[in-house]
């Protein structure tokens, strides 16, 4: 019984200590998008710059996942996420200092793959010490900081903005992140055996059947599977919304600035804070929906692409209301990642028994940061061109084409099951 109690108090600990690693992680990231327009001005840039600086993080962030991975397995990972958090504070206390454009793009650079460094040990921790059937609270847990970080980095950053000036956007999270440091190395362990208990949660795979060779199964189906129409349709999606997520969450500061006007620091700040409420309710949301629909993905995905599309063309419609840009774009952007929790979580799992979630899962993130390092740019060259008002069409537009996709490729399998049927 003590064994138990000591075990639970310790999982509650990694828990605690894991999620707010995470949300650290989102301060040491979001806060570009807060000091963008002070950016811009200082260093003398336009909007394609500034978003080119964006997409260069997103591919050392993507391709870095990787390098994170690797590590956590050859490594201590308690001590790969340290290594993050030490380089991720460098960098951003680097770009406190900062005073060209180039400085700015290879330090934002070189932030990305050390904040790569956290996902994939953090993960390899939990794994370490909860059982399977614990998996989906605890990832609900942990993906609350996708949206909740840029709740505590835009409501509190932002007041540090406007008392302060740009450069302590940058200097408060680095002096975070050395603060957390300490914490990380003392606040939990890495595995059950690290702490001295004797526990080591089940596998998570089934066990193969006695006459189902797995192996050459594992080695054959993942090519296969990523060519059929439906895994296509689900990686053109996840592109698209992977685009859309950080081109909001990039801009999203900067268009309501613009929208408001000089003067209206605070109004700005407090729709800035009200956005990532949107996020969290559309990830809750997402949950409650597939479990109303019994663990039916593929109908909670239409759903959500279709309403993303409504929200899309509304979003054009009232792009002239401050109060109609803040609730289109929350609502939108709750859609999205609702859709990216499911491509990247919920699908992979189905491939456990085969041994092919990680790489599913794999797949799916590296195409939505392969996403993300396109929306940023793409749309800051198209609203330096045309305005926000095609960036606003150009959201839409994916949001439409992705439910479109997500609808041909259910309609697709629907009329090949009912032909095989008969």
């Amino acid at each position: 019984m003590e064994q138990s109690n000591v075990l639970a108090v310790q999982k509650r600990r990694v828990l605690a200590v894991c999620v707010a690693a995470y949300t650290v992680s989102y301060l040491l990231r979001t806060n570009l998008s807060l000091a963008l327009e002070d950016l811009m001005e200082v260093l003398s840039i336009g909007r394609g710059q500034a978003g080119l600086v964006s997409t260069l993080y997103f591919w050392t962030y993507a391709s870095g996942q990787l390098l994170g991975g690797w590590l956590s397995v050859k490594w201590d990972p308690k001590r790969v996420v340290a290594l993050g958090l030490a380089a991720s504070g460098l960098c951003n206390l680097a770009i406190g200092f900062c005073s060209g454009y180039w400085a700015l793009a290879s330090l934002w650079t070189l932030n990305g793959l050390a904040l790569a460094l956290f996902w994939p040990p953090i993960l390899q921790i939990t794994t370490n010490w909860f059982e399977p059937e614990e998996y989906l609270k605890v990832s609900i847990l942990l993906s609350l900081p996708t949206t909740l970080g840029y709740l505590v980095a835009w409501s509190g950053l932002g007041a540090v903005l406007r008392v302060a000036g740009w450069r302590w956007v940058f200097f408060c999270p680095a002096i975070v992140a050395f603060c957390f440091f300490w914490v990380w190395l003392r606040g939990l362990k890495s595995s059950p055996r690290a702490a001295g208990l004797c526990y080591r949660p089940a596998l998570l795979a089934a066990p193969a059947k006695k006459d189902e060779p797995s192996e050459p199964r594992q080695r054959g189906s993942l090519m296969r599977a990523m060519l059929t129409l439906p895994m296509l349709s689900f990686a053109f999606v996840i592109l698209a919304q992977g685009s859309t997520k950080e081109s909001i969450n990039l801009w999203a500061p900067t268009l309501l600035q613009q929208l408001a006007g000089p003067g209206q620091e605070g109004l700005v700040g407090l729709f800035t804070s009200v956005i990532p409420l949107f996020s969290t309710a559309g990830l809750l949301a997402t949950g409650w929906l597939v479990r109303r629909l019994h663990g039916g993905q593929e109908g909670a995905l239409l759903a959500l692409t279709g309403a993303g599309a409504v929200c899309g063309w509304l979003l054009v419609a009232l792009q002239n209301s401050l109060t109609g840009l803040v609730v289109c774009l929350g609502l939108l952007l709750g859609l999205v990642y609702g859709v990216t929790t499911i491509l990247t979580t919920l699908l992979p799992l189905r491939f456990a028994r085969t041994g092919q979630s990680a790489a599913f899962t794999g797949i799916f993130n590296f195409l939505a940061y392969v996403g993300a390092a396109l929306g940023g740019a793409l749309s800051g060259w198209v609203s330096d061109l045309w305005g926000w008002q095609q960036v606003y069409l150009l959201w839409a537009a994916l949001a439409t084409v992705s439910a479109l996709a997500l609808f041909v490729s259910e309609a697709w399998q629907y009329f090949s099951w009912r032909y095989l049927g008969h």
